[in-house]
């Protein structure tokens, strides 16, 4: 465990070194470009403020963590070990005051106590009113927030009840672990029957439509369509018009292209 250096009134003595440990400055939080980037729940954002990750990288890295499969809330475990996995150490503070989500203090009353242990060198994970954010000096940012603004800014919720409150400390450089990326999707069998179904009912002139049905232990069931087929289906060309894999669609699209191509009569041998 790292030793903070501070002394028993909170406050870090100035010659306290640290090495080459990285310091910890709170960032905008980071949504990145894409879809897969972006989680909008605020255990993921503060992971992002520290880190400069993208949330999505934060809520993969919480999920490799938890082993759940989807981010909403998140619990203090999963946030500190998440952290600690990308070099951030982190240790519950109180300062005297009793904390709790019913009867802790105010977010604005915690603020006016710890005037002298808020430095700009200081980063202090809260849970104030059931959510995440980051208190550095007189600034704090947090998913709702976006950037980090003055703990006085008007959209900062100032009467929350401080629940719980962790300093983060680093411990080196801070990483982003190998969790956290996107992993690449290993080619599949069925990519190959997709690909050539899609290009082969393109040259016929047809379409492929799709859904899928979802049950109760979260499996899905896909079902593949051509569209304007059921007349070959009728004509007993192909058996179904409702297709489970792409393999059966581009068994169905060839059958249609060998019936379409003309017919060549038998030779005249006379």
């Amino acid at each position: 465990m790292l030793t903070s250096g501070i002394n028993q009134q909170g406050l870090r003595p100035r010659n306290a070194r640290e090495g080459n440990m990285t310091k910890l400055k709170i960032k905008s939080i980071n949504h990145g470009e894409t879809k897969a980037d972006k989680n909008r729940y605020c255990g993921p954002a503060v992971i992002s403020a520290i880190t400069g990750m993208t949330t999505g990288e934060a809520a993969r890295l919480i999920r490799h963590v938890s082993g759940r499969k989807s981010v909403t809330g998140t619990s203090t475990w999963e946030v500190k070990r998440s952290l600690e996995m990308c070099g951030v150490d982190s240790k519950r503070e109180s300062f005297g005051l009793a904390l709790g989500r019913r009867k802790g203090p105010t977010l604005a009353a915690w603020l006016k106590h710890t005037v002298k242990q808020r430095t700009a060198d200081r980063v202090f994970l809260i849970v104030a009113g059931w959510h995440w954010q980051l208190v550095q000096g007189r600034r704090i940012v947090c998913g709702i927030l976006g950037d980090p603004t003055s703990i006085r800014d008007k959209r900062v919720k100032r009467r929350a009840r401080v629940a719980e409150v962790i300093e983060l400390h680093s411990m080196g450089a801070i990483t982003k672990p190998m969790a956290a990326a996107k992993p690449k999707r290993a080619a599949q069998p069925a990519d190959g029957d997709r690909a050539k179904a899609k290009r082969l009912a393109a040259k016929l002139g047809f379409t492929i439509e799709s859904q899928y049905d979802t049950y109760f232990d979260g499996s899905r069931q896909y079902m593949y369509w051509i569209d304007g087929a059921d007349k070959y289906v009728d004509a007993g060309v192909v058996e179904y018009s409702c297709h489970y894999s792409w393999y059966d669609v581009l068994e169905s699209l060839q059958a249609i292209e060998a019936h379409r191509r003309p017919k060549q009569s038998p030779a005249n041998c006379a």
